[in-house]
């Protein structure tokens, strides 16, 4: 009976002795580092890899000679984030055009509307603010000699060739650069005559004949002040300038045209004072 039980019984394999040379062998085999064998797809990998790397390098490659390409730098389109001058020709041109009318508008509003609106309204201090007016003559002198403590810096804020699309000028960066400064300077001294003692005896027409010489000086300059807008134009910066100083925020281009409204309603004033 026991011999036919042990015949049904399920067979279990015996372990095999520590010593064995089975368990030996079986050990080895289990500390040997395995090796991923990779079929297929898989072995272009590293050829692909390196393919797409020589693709990037030819692709910054490319950006940087493309940026080479553009003199001065910011002729480039987009320069540092610049959205006017990434548009095309045609588009910057109706910017261009859309500053300038609104200049243009809002100074006759000053001259036209504002100014005499306030003469009637408060005629005390018309005249008060009046008397102060000279002293932007001094302001023209200080940028006038700007232009030739800092040319560098001017010569950056004058419209390239081509700019928007219809920009041609003669003539050279420097060349108008200087120009401008000896008109602001003889302008500005010339309005500021008005400070001169009576004694001078400074004829009556020199104030406001320069003061119609500035006013139509800033409508000149206009279009480098608009350049440093819609293309972001560096204008006179220190030897060491850091990154915020490298373009202006729009609320600062905004200020900015609100300062020229001022300064041509003010030249404006000078050369058409009241009977």
């Amino acid at each position: 009976m026991s011999a036919i039980l042990r015949a049904l019984a399920p067979s279990t394999p015996r372990a095999a002795p520590a010593g064995s040379p089975r368990l030996r062998a079986s050990r080895i085999a289990s500390s040997r580092p395995r090796r991923l064998i990779v079929r297929g797809p898989a072995r272009s990998l590293a050829p692909r890899a390196k393919a797409d790397a020589e693709s990037s390098e030819s692709t910054l490659a490319d950006a940087d000679a493309a940026a080479a390409a553009f003199d001065p730098p910011w002729s480039a389109p987009g320069y540092r984030g610049a959205a006017v001058s990434a548009m095309a020709p045609p588009a910057q041109a109706a910017a261009v055009a859309t500053v300038w009318g609104g200049i243009g508008l809002a100074t006759w509003f000053a001259c036209g509307v504002v100014g005499p609106a306030v003469a009637d309204a408060f005629p005390g201090y018309m005249a008060w603010s009046r008397g102060t007016w000279p002293v932007l003559g001094l302001t023209y002198v200080l940028a006038g000699v700007a232009h030739f403590a800092l040319p560098k810096g001017f010569e950056d804020m004058y419209p390239h060739e081509g700019a928007w699309g219809f920009w041609r000028l003669p003539g050279s960066p420097a060349f108008h650069v200087a120009w401008t400064g000896v008109a602001e300077i003889l302008g500005g001294l010339g309005v500021a005559s008005q400070l001169a003692p009576a004694s001078l005896g400074v004829p009556e027409w020199i104030p406001p004949t320069s003061a119609l010489a500035l006013f139509a000086l800033t409508v000149a300059v206009t279009p480098a002040n608009t350049y440093m807008w819609t293309h972001n134009a560096p204008g006179p910066l220190p030897e060491d300038p850091d990154e915020s100083m490298l373009s202006m925020a729009p609320s600062a281009h905004l200020a900015r045209a609100t300062l020229q409204v001022l300064l041509l309603s003010v030249m404006w004033g000078v050369a058409h004072p009241p009977p």
